[in-house]
């Protein structure tokens, strides 16, 4: 074992990714340790809380090696979109090793049931239940007769090694036991869930934000985190909110058809739910079994970046076509300096010019995604254009 790939969004990072990557840099202290790390959307399918620079500036502190942009085309997408984009990044980039949090950390189980997900009686099974009207991931326990795939990172894992089995055959698993709960709305214990993160800076008073995130986050990050909350440098999402619901208000029906899970005559309730005052009134409306409320968060993701069904399909075909390059530190310098299967940015304004018609359409909607994050921004001098041109990828030591 060389490489040790952790998938990520750290959205915000905590206790719980440092938790992580400790125990990691513990029992394998040789191992380089790589985060593969969401940019500046999240599968939950909205702008992260902060920029993705400080956001691996802050996983390099808290003891990754280096930190390498998940595409936005993948990181928006659902359980097996992001797994399959992500793990097709940790093979161009010959990592030999994966870890995930996950509530089982039984690997037995879940190889087991990844071998089984791609079955036809599975797949026939999944088909039935999804006609039925049920969410994807309903329909997928249910096909699989596992009540494993509740938990969000446990079916991300089993999506990692669905994928690995595929792509990276030779991919070797570390599953780390994952002890909080996910949808936490509160934080009271060390470590927490990014749900009650996000919610606690978003609509606390800054005395009691403060005395929580003391518990919650990292000491090396703590007073970072907190310059960044104090100076508005993260987002409003009331901002993003108008912004979809503008868009959507002012496009047809055939034009919604074109974007990833645009399907079965959505399109039409979309619109008839965009005359509602606000974004969440819309949603709420839409919102079912089926069409659960991250499905229509990343669905008004795709039509707010323009991700196209036909791009996404071959984005899917054809797998990440660079590894852009946002932090590192003494150890990750020297695993810079040797090949990998696709090449590595550190310069974004030269990028487009090493790349096929693919990488170069990734390339605009990564920038594009960074543009609009910063235009959400709470603070107005931060929301400046083009900030993807600007950054040089940070070293520390």
């Amino acid at each position: 074992m060389k490489t040790i790939g952790i998938i990520c969004e750290y959205n915000p990072f905590h206790n719980g990714h440092a938790h992580q990557l400790h125990t990691l840099a513990t029992k394998y202290p040789d191992v380089l340790r790589i985060c593969i790390m969401s940019g500046s959307f999240v599968q939950r399918g909205e702008p992260a809380l902060f920029s993705k620079f400080d956001r691996a500036r802050w996983a390099i502190l808290g003891g990754a090696d280096v930190v390498i942009e998940l595409p936005t085309l993948y990181s928006l997408g659902s359980a097996q979109l992001f797994g399959t984009g992500a793990i097709r990044m940790v093979k161009a980039l010959s990592i030999d090793t994966l870890s995930f949090g996950s509530e089982t950390t039984n690997l037995n189980t879940l190889i087991g049931i990844a071998k089984r997900m791609d079955c036809e009686s599975t797949q026939n099974e999944l088909r039935n239940y999804l006609n039925e009207g049920m969410s994807y991931g309903t329909a997928f326990r249910k096909a699989l007769g596992s009540e494993m795939l509740s938990t969000p990172n446990a079916l991300l894992g089993l999506e990692y090694i669905r994928a690995g089995l595929k792509y990276h055959p030779d991919l070797a698993y570390i599953p780390i036991q994952r002890t909080s709960d996910h949808h936490n709305q509160t934080i009271n214990q060390e470590l927490p869930s990014g749900t009650a993160l996000r919610q606690l800076i978003t609509t606390a008073t800054p005395l009691d934000m403060y005395s929580a995130l003391q518990v919650a986050i990292p000491t090396p990050i703590l007073d970072d985190m907190t310059h960044r909350i104090t100076t508005g440098d993260y987002v409003d999402y009331s901002r993003y909110h108008d912004m979809v619901h503008m868009l959507s208000r002012r496009i047809s029906a055939s034009e919604l058809e074109r974007f990833v899970d645009f399907t079965e005559g959505i399109e039409h309730l979309w619109l008839k739910a965009a005359q509602q005052p606000t974004w969440e009134a819309a949603i709420n409306q839409i919102k079912s079994k089926r069409y659960t409320y991250v499905r229509l968060q990343r669905m008004g993701a795709y039509l707010t970046l323009g991700i196209t069904k036909d791009l996404i399909n071959v984005a899917m075909d054809e797998g990440p076509q660079y590894a852009r390059l946002l932090a590192f530190n003494d150890r990750g310098r020297q695993w810079l300096r040797t090949e990998h299967d696709i090449p590595v940015i550190q310069k974004w304004a030269k990028a487009s010019t090493q790349l096929n018609n693919l990488g170069q359409t990734m390339h605009h909607i990564d920038t594009l995604a960074t543009d609009i994050q910063a235009l959400c921004f709470n603070n107005e001098a931060k929301r400046l254009g083009h900030a993807d041109y600007t950054y040089t990828p940070q070293y520390i030591k």
